[in-house]
């Protein structure tokens, strides 16, 4: 990768300050609806100065769209809040599958926290019973399991997730990541675990608004548990207004707006499933396929993933993900983010003129901007 790569991505956002198209991070781009934003426009400079409510009555907020109360759910400043929040807590020795989010690891890590990560089969499907006897091996006392795995895009089931649960109860933690189940299908609730926090009271249920919800910049994320207890211990965890005012309105716009997100997330579905059967045309990347609004790929020729994330950037102005440093993954990897099915067209137009040989400056290197 590079230097110049390696250091607009090290900003981790604000990716708007560069002329760069963002095929890193992995948003909703079909949500929120065109009246929300002007809806918060017209009101931003009485939001600017305004406090935000309490965490209880934002939790209560989130809470009631999925049938709880504010005593089962936190939100946070984007679910790394909770997350960060519920490893000092309750974790000592985590146990993850991986390749992964890192920010699980590196979380643990920076608190001094003891990771055993299970390395997945080249397809990067959960071999569930592998797992189980990896976390009884390593004397784990907590384990993420992520769903869709990210960046893999695999899928464990219902039915294999709650298998899990059952050799996991003497735990002190489980965690479950659904951030991006709402793009794994129409029925994504039914494939949610949520219903389960009463059953299994170690059982957290973690989920970013930021991602699914399209709304990044207003930093939105909850996790919910059915033992009110430590919800609360959770809750005081957290800074009293670490959830902004715009973030709190659009909360409460989620009634108005709300009909349509399950449109939305069709769409992305629609949107990343086109995209994958267009990689399949650009002759040096491998797509692998997903159940998530991205698609982890690996280079089918001598080119690594940094080296297409630098050619991207430095010849066509386009940001991907260089997972060729991710625990779990080699140097071929690299992962692309789901976006309108109109820049996933163009995109694929760019990766095809990489193959080409066409100079940067032809059509396909501008078209990602339609």
């Amino acid at each position: 990768m590079t230097s110049k790569v390696r250091s607009v991505s090290s900003l981790y956002g604000g990716f708007w300050n560069f002329d760069v198209q963002d095929f890193c991070y992995m948003t909703n781009r079909y949500f929120p609806p065109k009246g929300f934003l002007e809806a918060l426009g017209a009101n931003l400079a009485r939001l600017v100065g305004s406090y935000p409510s309490t965490n209880k009555h934002l939790s209560g907020l989130v809470a009631d769209p999925l049938g709880l109360t504010s005593a089962q759910v936190v939100v946070g400043n984007g679910a790394s809040e909770c997350l960060s929040a519920v490893t000092n807590l309750r974790v000592e020795h985590m146990a993850i599958p991986i390749p992964a989010f890192d920010e699980y690891r590196n979380r643990a890590a920076t608190q001094g926290k003891r990771v055993s990560p299970y390395v997945m089969a080249p397809d990067f499907d959960l071999d569930v019973d592998g797992f189980i006897k990896h976390v009884e091996d390593c004397g784990a006392n907590s384990v993420v399991i992520v769903r869709p795995n990210n960046p893999a895009g695999t899928l464990v089931t219902r039915d294999e997730t709650i298998q899990m649960f059952k050799a996991f109860v003497g735990l002190d933690l489980v965690i479950v990541d659904e951030s991006f189940l709402y793009f794994a299908g129409v029925d994504y609730q039914t494939m949610s675990v949520m219903d389960q926090i009463h059953a299994f009271p170690n059982l957290m249920v973690v989920n970013s608004m930021s991602k699914a919800f399209g709304v990044p910049g207003l930093r939105l994320g909850y996790a919910v548990s059915g033992d009110a207890a430590f919800v609360e211990r959770l809750r005081a965890e957290l800074p009293i207004w670490s959830i902004n005012s715009m973030a709190q309105f659009f909360l409460e716009s989620l009634d108005e707006y709300g009909d349509g997100f399950t449109d939305a997330c069709v769409q992305v579905t629609e949107a990343t499933q086109a995209l994958y059967q267009g990689l399949q045309t650009v002759p040096f990347i491998e797509p692998l396929p997903t159940r998530g609004n991205y698609i982890l790929c690996r280079t089918t020729t001598e080119l690594t993933g940094a080296e297409v994330s630098a050619r991207l950037f430095d010849e066509y102005k386009v940001l991907i993900n260089d997972c060729s440093g991710k625990q779990g993954l080699d140097s071929r990897y690299f992962r692309i983010a789901a976006k309108t099915a109109e820049e996933n067209d163009a995109l694929v137009r760019i990766l095809l003129a990489m193959a080409n040989g066409t100079p940067a400056g032809d059509e396909a290197g501008q078209s990602v901007r339609a």
